[in-house]
């Protein structure tokens, strides 16, 4: 009687052990399956489009909010951290003087476009389980291509370079291995100067 009860624990231990084998074994690859896939470049690259603003003094009148959008690409240098570069196209702003101003610079209205390529840092932390925050910190070059309605008649087009301290934020969600959303902010911080940049977009990385 021992040794049948014996040999039925033993044929039920085993049973239940190759169930508990089956089931870490399917978990190991469920596992295995979710990874990201490996990346043996390191490198990302991406676009965001939506609204651009000049940071202006207004006087008659302000339009300096327009679509604008941005191209990127980054190299990781470790797995939070990678170096960025951002090239931006701010849609044409305009803005029209009072008297007194027009008077003091020669100037009705000027219009205005601006491109800007940044370089930095653009540093990631994992908020929670596909969620990713980013922040970014830089230098920005900027063109500015101006075309003014001259208080005396006629009309002039200028064209400068700039250059700034860059800021950006944003939120990255993953929706497939190498594939993310985003949502950010970016900041020219140039005094009267200064552009903002609110954008969506997605990214691609390799």
């Amino acid at each position: 009687m021992i040794t049948i009860a014996s040999r039925k624990i033993s044929r039920t231990l085993s049973t239940l052990a190759v169930a508990a084998l089956s089931v870490l074994g399917s978990s190991a690859m469920a596992d295995e399956e979710l990874k990201p896939a490996a990346r043996p470049w390191g490198v990302y690259v991406g676009g965001n489009l939506g609204v651009g603003a000049a940071q202006w003094d207004c006087d008659a009148g302000c339009d300096r909010a327009r679509l604008s959008g941005k191209i990127f690409g980054g190299k990781r240098l470790t797995p939070g951290l990678a170096a960025e570069v951002n090239y931006m196209v701010f849609g044409g702003m305009e803005r029209a003087n009072d008297t007194p101003r027009a008077i003091v610079t020669g100037i009705n209205v000027e219009r205005r476009q601006v491109r800007a390529l940044t370089a930095g840092i653009n540093w990631e932390v994992e908020l929670l389980e596909g969620f990713t925050n980013q922040i970014r910190v830089g230098w920005a070059f900027k063109r500015i291509d101006s075309d003014l309605a001259l208080r005396g008649g006629g009309d002039s087009s200028v064209r400068d370079y700039r250059q700034a301290p860059y800021f950006g934020v944003g939120l990255a969600m993953n929706i497939s291995r190498n594939v993310r959303l985003l949502q950010s902010f970016d900041y020219i911080i140039d005094g009267q100067e200064s552009l903002y940049l609110f954008t969506v977009g997605a990214s691609a990385e390799f």
